[in-house]
C-alpha cells in the first residue's frame, strides 16, 4: 500500500509539474511587457516564463551579465516576441553536442531559449538530457501553421486539463486499489477473528468437559469417602478427654489413616464420640490388667519386706533392752558384747532395707526398648514447645521418651547436654543423645539409632522421623547416666 501511494504521488507531481512547465514555457507576451520582481525570482526564471533569452532581458534592463542579480521590488521590462510565424523553411545552424554541454548552456551561448531549442529539435517539453555526438539545431524558425497567442494558450490549457484528468484518473485508480486492498485486509482480519472465536469456543468446551469430569471425579471420591469401611474384626472406642487420633491409634496398634477410613470424622474429635477401630493389634484393657498384675506382686513384696524390716528392728530393740537389763546385773564386758550384737543386727536390717529399696526402683533400662518406643512416635508433628504426642519439639521428644523409662534428663537442650557423660560422635552407642552446636550452647538434639541414623523432631513443618547425619554432622554425643 505504501509503494502504491508513493507511486500515485509521483504521477500527480510529475504530471502537474510538466503541465506547469509547458504553460510557462509556451506563454507569450505583448510588447512593452513589464514584470515586478518578487522574492526568489531569477533572470533565468523570467526567461523561461516569458519565452525570451536571458541576454535580451539583461541588455534591456542593464543587468550585470556576470552576476545576473535582480532585486525584490525591481520593475523589469520584458522584450517582445513575434505573435505569429509564417510557414517557412529556413536554413538552421547546427552544433554537435560535446562533453559538458546542456540545453541551458547552448541556449545561453547562442542567444536563445531552452524551449526554442526543444521546439527546433523536436524534444519533449520536459526534456533536459542531451548526449555527446547529438546534432542540435540552435538557430532558425520552427515550421508551424500561423496561429494566435490565444489559440496557443487554449491548446496549452486543453493539454493541461487532459493531463490533470489523467492524473485524477490515476489517483482514482490508486484509491480504488487502496480500497480493494483495505477490503481484502478487513476480510482477512474478519476470517482471523472468526478462527480465533472458533478456537476460543473449542477451548471453552474443552474446559467445560474437563470441569464436568473433575466434578464427577470429586463427587465419586466424596461418595467413597462418605462410606466408612468396617472390618469384620473391629472394636468400638468412646473418645475420652485428652484423646487424639494418634493416641487412640497407639492404644490399639493401628494407624491414623485406618481410623479415618473406618469413621466419618470432622475437624475435631468430640468427647463421648464413638469410633470404630478395624483390626486392632493391641488390647488396651488387657495391657492395663497386665500392668496392674505386675504392680501387685511388687507391692506385696515391698510390703512383706517392710514388715520383715520392722520385725527385725523390733527384735533388735528387744535385744537392746535385754542387754541393758543384763548390764545392770552382769559385768561390763558382757553388756558390751550384747550391745555390739544388737548394733550389728540393726546395721544388717538397714542394709537389707536399702538393698530392697534398690530392687524396687531399678536404674537400668533396655536400649532396644527405648529405641522401639521412640520410633512409635514417627509422624507426630513438630510443635514449638511441644512435650506430648500431640506435638513435640526436639528436646520435648527426647525428654518424653527417656522419662518413660524413669530417666529425668531435663526439659531443654541446654539441660540435656549435661544429663550424662560427653562423648565424641565416633564413640556414641545406640540410645545416646546426639547434639548439634558447641558444648554448653547446643541448639538441637536427637536419639542415636546406630550407623549414621538418628530419630528426632526436626523443625517446624516436619514430623518426628528417622534421619541420616551424613550431610548434617552432630557436634558431640552424651551417654545418659
Amino acid at each position: 500500500m505504501k509503494d502504491l501511494n508513493n507511486t500515485t504521488k509521483k504521477i500527480l507531481f510529475g504530471t502537474v509539474g510538466a503541465a506547469g512547465l509547458f504553460l510557462a514555457s509556451s506563454a507569450s507576451v505583448n510588447a512593452d511587457t513589464t514584470h515586478h520582481v518578487v522574492k526568489n525570482d531569477t533572470v533565468w526564471d523570467l526567461s523561461q516564463k516569458y519565452g525570451v533569452s536571458i541576454q535580451s532581458i539583461e541588455q534591456l534592463n542593464k543587468i550585470n551579465t556576470d552576476t545576473h542579480l535582480i532585486r525584490e521590488g525591481q520593475t523589469l521590462t520584458i522584450p517582445t516576441t513575434g505573435k505569429t510565424a509564417a510557414k517557412t523553411a529556413t536554413k538552421t545552424s547546427q552544433v554537435t553536442v560535446k562533453a559538458g554541454d546542456t540545453l541551458w548552456a547552448l541556449a545561453q551561448k547562442y542567444g536563445t531559449t531552452v524551449e526554442k531549442l526543444r521546439q527546433l529539435n523536436g524534444l519533449a517539453s520536459d526534456a533536459y538530457l542531451i548526449h555527446v555526438g547529438d546534432v542540435i539545431k540552435v538557430d532558425g524558425q520552427v515550421t508551424t501553421t500561423t496561429t494566435t497567442n490565444a489559440q496557443a494558450t487554449s491548446t496549452v490549457s486543453s493539454e493541461a486539463n487532459q493531463t490533470s484528468q489523467a492524473a485524477a484518473t490515476a489517483s482514482s485508480e490508486a484509491n480504488q486499489t487502496s480500497q480493494a486492498a483495505a477490503t481484502a485486509s478487513s476480510e482477512a482480519s474478519q476470517t482471523s477473528q472468526a478462527a480465533a472465536t472458533a478456537s476460543s469456543e473449542a477451548s471453552q468446551t474443552s474446559q467445560a468437559t474437563s470441569t464436568a469430569s473433575s466434578e464427577a471425579s470429586q463427587a465419586a471420591s466424596t461418595s467413597q469417602a462418605a462410606t466408612p469401611y468396617v472390618a469384620a474384626n473391629h472394636v468400638t472406642y468412646t473418645v475420652q478427654a485428652g484423646d487424639s487420633l494418634y493416641t487412640i491409634a497407639q492404644k490399639y496398634g493401628v494407624t491414623v489413616d485406618s481410623l479415618r477410613q473406618a469413621n466419618t470424622l470432622g475437624a475435631t474429635l468430640q468427647v463421648g464420640q464413638s469410633l470404630t477401630v478395624n483390626d486392632p493389634t493391641k488390647n488396651p484393657q488387657a495391657s492395663v490388667a497386665a500392668s496392674q498384675a505386675e504392680q501387685t506382686p511388687a507391692q506385696t513384696t515391698t510390703t512383706s519386706q517392710a514388715t520383715q524390716a520392722t520385725q527385725t528392728t523390733q527384735a533388735a530393740t528387744t535385744t537392746n533392752q535385754v542387754a541393758q537389763t543384763t548390764s545392770q546385773t552382769t559385768s561390763q564386758p558382757a553388756a558390751q558384747t550384747q550391745t555390739s550384737h544388737a548394733s550389728q543386727t540393726t546395721q544388717t536390717s538397714q542394709q537389707t532395707q536399702a538393698s530392697q529399696a534398690q530392687v524396687a526402683t531399678p536404674s537400668s533400662y533396655s536400649v532396644s526398648a527405648l529405641l522401639s518406643y521412640a520410633q512409635t512416635f514417627t509422624g507426630v508433628p513438630y510443635v514449638l514447645g511441644g512435650t506430648t504426642p500431640a506435638g513435640f519439639d526436639c528436646s520435648g521428644f527426647t525428654q518424653y521418651v527417656f522419662s518413660h523409662f524413669g530417666k529425668n534428663i531435663g526439659r531443654t537442650t541446654y539441660q540435656q547436654q549435661y544429663a550424662g557423660t560427653k562423648l565424641a560422635v565416633s564413640s556414641a552407642q545406640p540410645g545416646d543423645l546426639l547434639f548439634w552446636g558447641a558444648y554448653g550452647s547446643a541448639y538441637h538434639v536427637g536419639i542415636y539409632l546406630g550407623g549414621s541414623s538418628y530419630i528426632a523432631a526436626p523443625e517446624p513443618g516436619e514430623s518426628v522421623s528417622v534421619k541420616s547425619f551424613t550431610y548434617y554432622q552432630p557436634s558431640f554425643a552424651v551417654h545418659v547416666n
